[in-house]
């Protein structure tokens, strides 16, 4: 790699890392330093009520931090767990991520997808002299193996920022429906 190139790659990486630990580390604790002194300042120095409890920047700061962490902690985990805000920043996430869409490049492209396809090739042959695969299986089994041939090749597949369409209780319905009549006739 040119000396050029291993600069640029570097500048970058560093620009990357001073983003993380700035943005998650110091600004994080200027923000919240700065919050305890200003809302010491303006709500308790001269209010003879809270003067009386908060004698002192540290009381105030301890009191804060007993309060405001526990209080963080629950909000991260109702945000998590129960908004909408979670899962639309992970599918957003998803769709912005181009890996999603095409093959990882190493173990995955050289090793994983290529044993997939050969066992599912060679699971396809014994099915097929058994004439246990019928058209649409064939069908859907040939198509499926191109998808696999157009991500070996490194191009993508599916759609990027559209939302996908997730079985719905019909597709599933059928889906166990077929699953079920195949146990029925092989018994």
């Amino acid at each position: 790699m040119p000396m050029f190139h291993k600069f640029r790659r570097l500048v970058w990486r560093s620009w990357f890392y001073f983003r993380a630990g700035y943005g998650t580390y110091i600004a994080l604790l200027i923000g919240y330093t700065s919050n305890l002194v200003v809302l010491y300042k303006l709500g308790v120095v001269g209010n003879h009520y809270l003067e009386g409890i908060f004698y002192s920047l540290t009381v105030f700061a301890v009191f804060g931090v007993l309060v405001s962490v526990p209080a963080a902690i629950l909000l991260g985990l109702f945000h998590m767990k129960r908004t909408g805000a979670y899962s639309a920043e992970v599918s957003l996430s998803t769709e912005s991520n181009p890996y999603v869409y095409k093959l990882i490049p190493g173990k995955e492209r050289e090793v994983f997808l290529p044993l997939m396809v050969l066992t599912a090739k060679g699971l396809a042959k014994v099915m097929r002299e058994q004439n246990a695969l019928s058209p649409q299986e064939k069908e859907e089994f040939d198509s499926i193996l191109a998808k696999a041939d157009n991500l070996l090749k490194g191009q993508m597949i599916g759609h990027p920022r559209q939302r996908s369409r997730s079985l719905d209780s019909e597709d599933r319905r059928s889906w166990r429906l077929g699953v079920d009549e195949k146990r029925s006739t092989a018994s």
